[in-house]
């Protein structure tokens, strides 16, 4: 009696251990699976950043300065706002600066790349400035010269005052370019420097009697009456924006300046392409309403350049020296990229 007892004690001890045991069992192994997911879970994490890590090591962060805020420089804009920038591993900061200042920041490296080419750009190339022209944003300038409701023509402008943003810069010699077009000294009138925006508030008020405008800004001046005296742009075909960069980038950074290029243009098509994205970015950009932004709507030249360096003797500058085209620009990279983009170079 005892041993049976006894017996059925031993079998009910071990009826209750056998369930502990594979308990203890499938904890302990449950417990390494959570460690191996773990070390799982960490290592793909340790992937994860490496891959962030080698993402972020591609990414090149440039520096750009502008002139002034006009359409001329929209690409580079449209490039930042609609990511072809970051479509090509780059990384922009961007600074405003007038054409002087951005000429001695690329001279000590303190920025790679300047958004604009035109007299100050080349003539600073000239004086010594180890820069060249890459890209052209257009090789057609859109100037409007629009004179207060009392002046009928452009003979009634002789000895008065004409705004423009920048004596020097694109729109003053383009003026000058196109006066002579038309058979009028350009001596015979007085420039006043203005910045864009200022420009419709001091023709409205009479601080000056006409003012070169770019869109949009010259619809609000047509909107307000005021006339259209002069197309400055059928006259002077110069650049209108682009890039410039030292010689240095050319020779050691091509394929970052490459990149830089295809940003633009691929910028550049999608404005053209797509209207109603462009009219927000110029509204946005420029601060303009629709109204006005729906009214405004390459490869370096040899034309362009010629163009440049006439409006450079037009103002006394180098009249004596015969300027070739590789002295001031090289098309190289940009002629790469366009036929990429399927462009057909001449």
């Amino acid at each position: 009696m005892v041993e049976r007892f006894w017996r059925r004690v031993l079998a009910t001890r071990s009826l209750y251990r056998a369930p502990q045991m594979q308990n203890l069992k499938t904890a302990q192994s449950f417990g390494w699976r959570l460690k191996l997911a773990a070390l799982c879970l960490a290592g793909l994490g340790l992937i994860s950043l490496e891959g962030q890590v080698r993402a972020q090591d591609k990414i090149k962060k440039i520096r750009f300065t502008y002139p002034t805020e006009s359409i001329a420089v929209l690409p580079l804009f449209a490039a930042v706002k609609w990511k072809t920038f970051e479509d090509n591993d780059l990384q922009v900061e961007i600074i405003q600066a007038r054409s002087q200042v951005a000429n001695a920041a690329l001279a000590s490296g303190e920025i790679g790349y300047f958004a604009g080419v035109g007299p100050a750009s080349v003539s600073a190339t000239l004086r010594g400035l180890q820069s060249r022209a890459v890209w052209f944003a257009s090789d057609e300038i859109i100037y409007l010269l629009l004179a207060r409701p009392e002046f009928a023509n452009i003979r009634d402008l002789r000895n008065k005052k004409i705004g423009i943003t920048g004596l020097g810069g694109t729109a003053h010699v383009a003026l000058q370019i196109a006066l002579e077009a038309v058979h009028e000294n350009p001596k015979n009138f007085l420039y006043v420097s203005i910045t864009a925006a200022q420009l419709f508030a001091a023709l409205e008020s009479g601080v000056i009697d006409a003012g070169l405008f770019s869109p949009p800004y010259d619809f609000y001046a047509k909107k307000k009456g005021f006339r259209e005296v002069l197309n400055a742009g059928t006259h002077a075909r110069m650049p209108f924006g682009g890039l410039t960069v030292m010689t240095s980038t050319i020779r050691n950074r091509a394929d970052e300046l490459k990149k830089v290029i295809r940003a633009l243009q691929m910028a550049k098509q999608e404005m053209l392409k797509s209207k109603e994205r462009t009219i927000a970015l110029i509204s946005s950009f420029l601060k303009v309403d629709r109204d006005a932004a729906e009214n405004t709507y390459g490869v370096p030249t040899g034309d362009g350049i010629d163009q440049i360096m006439k409006s450079l003797r037009l103002a006394g500058q180098f009249t004596d020296r015969k300027v070739g085209f590789e002295e001031v620009a090289d098309d190289r990279i940009a002629k790469e990229v366009a036929k990429e983009l399927g462009y057909k170079n001449n």
